[in-house]
Formats: structure tokens, C-alpha cells, sequence
């Protein structure tokens, strides 16, 4: 477990490569209205994205690791279904660039969409490696992808390329990340078909794998849906300075999911053999993620004046006045991971995903307010740091919930 930990950690690190350093280092090339149009278009990219992801990393996760046997079978039936869905994202696509037709962006959709469809697509093939336990061969893969891309693409930001250029090479590097995964996954999986079987299988597989799509698009709708809003609401340059921030809490918070790759079966074992050890591991968990958030946060809030001229540029200035929000949005976001990493360990990700719906309505009712009362981006703010506590407070009730009835089985076994 240690050693897959190391692996996960690095593949995550690595990551933090393209989706921090290298952002933090366009948004300083390009300023807050270039940069803000730029992460708009990747946000809402990403977004369409969703729908070819369709959660099938989690489902393949899963299925794999439960039945090795059947591991090109499953890989072969999910590609056929993501080719469907990936039609139906192309025709987004191309109703988004007859949008902006007339705008000179829409040279940015292109690019950035194709980037999306390629990571869903590298992201797929590598979900097997993870199964079957080759975390050594995701890890080198991930990590030689990632560190080519924020060397090429920041390469050519530095020497002043437009941003189309810049959406461009990230689409080049990703199909050549995804054409690497591609290759791997035939080597380590024997017998995978690549091509289309039938609508009836395809749905037939979508249906199975819905949970999984769900649960993906609200948790990567956190981090992209409240770009779009901002952008919408108040324009290039006000979302190039939310952009920045945002980019701040998705960096700080990547190492939660590490965390509970390694927690999660632990708790499991613990919580299947009703092992009274649940209670301090649990606690162990919460605390933890908690702290890590606090850890992250407070140099954030106290040192705000500093940290947004220096990481990001002189432009970036006034994100000095809202870094102290980001700050409680990190915290609150690893108190609701440490909480959330528990309730799917003990089988409560059905009653986990109807809170995240819950907490993301609340969200997009508080930005309707907004735009209707035409209030400031600090009520945006405001927001996310309601929503981020209002889902830490529903994964917290869950946990007490089954809390109690393991202590009362718990007590009943023992006076038995």
C-alpha cells in the first residue's frame, strides 16, 4: 500500500504541474482578461467533457478490479460506448463555436475542446493500469505527459504565443499522452477491441456506469461551473482574477483525493468486520484532512497581500481582497473530504451523491439571486464557502447516522 501511495502521490504531484503551476504562470504571461477568456473556454470544455468521462474511470475502477478476467471485455464495451457519447459532445462543440462565431475566441474552442476529448479518452485507458495494480506504468506515463506539457506550452506562452496557439499545443501534447496511454493499456490488456458494437450494448453499459458519471460531473463541476457563471456574469477580466484564485484551492486540495485512496479500503475492511478500531481511524481520517486544509489555508488568509502579486503578477492585485475566501473554501472543502472519504467507505455513496446535489442546487439558486439582484463577486464567493460548509455539515449527519447504529451493533455484540 505504501508503494502505491508513493506512486499516486507523484502521478498527483505531476499533475499539479499543468493544472497549478502552469496556469499560475499563463495568468502572469497573459494578464486577468486573456487569462479569464482562456479559463473560461476550459472550463466549459471541460464541462461537455463530462459527458464522455461519464464516470467510466471509476466504473472500469471498480469492475476491474472485482473480475481481472473479464478486464478487455470491459475496456472494449466502455470504448465502444464512449464513441457515442463522444458524437453527441462533438455536436456541443460545434454549437458552442456557432455561438462565438463572430467573436475572435472562437479560435480557442477548437483546441481546447479536442484537449478535453483526448484527456477523457487518455484518462480511460489508464484506469485499467490502475486495476489491475500497474500504478508504476500510470505514474511514469502521467508524469513524463504532464512534465512535457508545462515545458512546451510554457515555453511558447514565454515567448509571447497568443492563447490559441498556447490551446493548440495542449491539444497536440494531450493526443500524444493519449495515443502513449492507448498503447500501454493494449500491452498490459490482451484481446481489447477499439471500435463501435452497438447502441443497445452502449446503453446498456451507460446505465451501469450512471452512478459513477454522476458522482464525477458534481465533484468536477465544483471546480468549473462557478468559472463559467463568473465569466457570464461579469465579464473577462473580473473571471481572470476568480480564475486565479480558483486555481489556488483546486492546487491545494489535490492531495485530498490521495489521502483516501489509502484511507478508504482500510475503513472498509474495518467497517465490514465491525471493528470497533473504525471509531479511532475515523477520527484519524477527518482530523487529518482537516488539518492538512488548515495547513494550506493559513498562509493563504494571512499572507494575501503578498501571494497574489508574487505568484501571479502586478495585474493580479486586487485578487489580494478575495484570497481570504479561497482560504475558508480549502477548509472547508478537506473538512467535507475527510467526512465524505467515511461515508463512501462504509456504502452510504448513494446517500453521498444526493447531498452533493443538494449542496450544488443551493449553489446554482445563490447564483441566480446574484444575477438577479445584480450583486458583487463577493457574494459569489460568499457562496462557495456556504455550499463548501453546507456539504461538510450533510457528510457529517451521514457519518453520525451510521455511527450510532455501529455502536448500538457494536454494544449488542458485546453484551451477547
Amino acid at each position: 500500500m505504501k508503494k502505491n501511495f508513493i506512486f499516486t502521490g507523484v502521478s498527483v504531484a505531476s499533475r499539479l504541474l499543468t493544472s497549478l503551476f502552469l496556469f499560475v504562470l499563463l495568468a502572469r504571461l497573459w494578464g486577468p482578461e486573456e487569462f479569464g477568456l482562456f479559463s473560461f473556454f476550459f472550463s466549459v470544455a471541460t464541462m461537455v467533457a463530462l459527458l464522455v468521462d461519464f464516470g467510466f474511470q471509476g466504473y472500469l475502477l471498480r469492475e476491474i478490479g472485482a473480475h481481472s478476467e473479464r478486464a478487455a471485455g470491459l475496456v472494449s464495451e466502455v470504448f465502444s460506448t464512449k464513441l457515442v457519447l463522444l458524437g453527441f459532445c462533438s455536436l456541443i462543440a460545434l454549437l458552442v463555436v456557432f455561438i462565438f462565431r463572430d467573436s475572435p475566441s472562437v479560435s480557442l474552442v477548437v483546441p481546447l475542446f479536442l484537449a478535453a476529448f483526448a484527456v477523457s479518452f487518455s484518462e480511460f485507458f489508464i484506469s485499467p493500469l490502475r486495476a489491475l495494480g500497474r500504478y508504476e506504468l500510470e505514474t511514469g506515463l502521467i508524469t513524463a505527459a504532464n512534465i512535457m506539457l508545462f515545458c512546451v506550452v510554457g515555453l511558447a506562452a514565454y515567448r509571447g504565443d497568443n492563447p490559441a496557439m498556447v490551446a493548440w499545443l495542449i491539444a497536440g501534447v494531450r493526443f500524444l499522452q493519449l495515443a502513449m496511454s492507448a498503447l500501454l493499456c493494449r500491452k498490459v490488456v490482451s484481446g481489447i477491441v477499439l471500435g463501435f458494437s452497438s447502441i443497445r450494448s452502449s446503453w446498456a453499459v451507460g446505465k451501469r456506469a450512471f452512478p459513477y458519471g454522476f458522482d464525477t460531473a458534481l465533484v468536477v463541476g465544483w471546480n468549473h461551473v462557478d468559472i463559467i457563471a463568473v465569466r457570464i456574469l461579469y465579464g473577462d477580466h473580473i473571471v481572470g482574477i476568480y480564475a486565479a484564485g480558483q486555481k489556488i484551492v483546486q492546487g491545494a486540495c489535490a492531495l485530498a483525493p490521495v489521502i483516501g485512496n489509502v484511507m478508504i479500503p482500510r475503513l472498509a475492511r474495518e467497517s465490514r468486520a465491525q471493528n470497533p478500531k473504525l471509531t479511532r481511524t475515523s477520527i484519524i481520517t477527518t482530523r487529518l484532512l482537516f488539518g492538512m486544509g488548515v495547513f494550506f489555508a493559513i498562509p493563504i488568509i494571512v499572507f494575501s497581500g503578498q501571494i497574489a502579486p508574487l505568484a501571479f503578477g502586478p495585474a493580479f492585485a486586487s485578487l489580494s481582497d478575495y484570497l481570504w475566501f479561497f482560504g475558508l473554501v480549502i477548509i472547508f472543502r478537506y473538512l467535507a473530504a475527510g467526512y465524505g472519504v467515511l461515508v463512501t467507505a462504509v456504502g452510504l455513496q448513494a446517500k453521498r451523491v444526493v447531498s452533493q446535489v443538494v449542496a450544488f442546487l443551493i449553489f446554482l439558486l445563490m447564483i441566480v439571486c446574484i444575477w438577479i439582484f445584480s450583486l458583487q463577486i463577493e457574494f459569489v464567493l460568499g457562496a462557495l464557502v456556504f455550499c463548501a460548509i453546507t456539504l461538510a455539515v450533510l457528510y457529517r449527519s451521514l457519518w453520525l447516522g451510521f455511527r450510532r447504529g455501529f455502536l448500538a451493533a457494536d454494544n449488542g455484540g458485546s453484551a451477547n
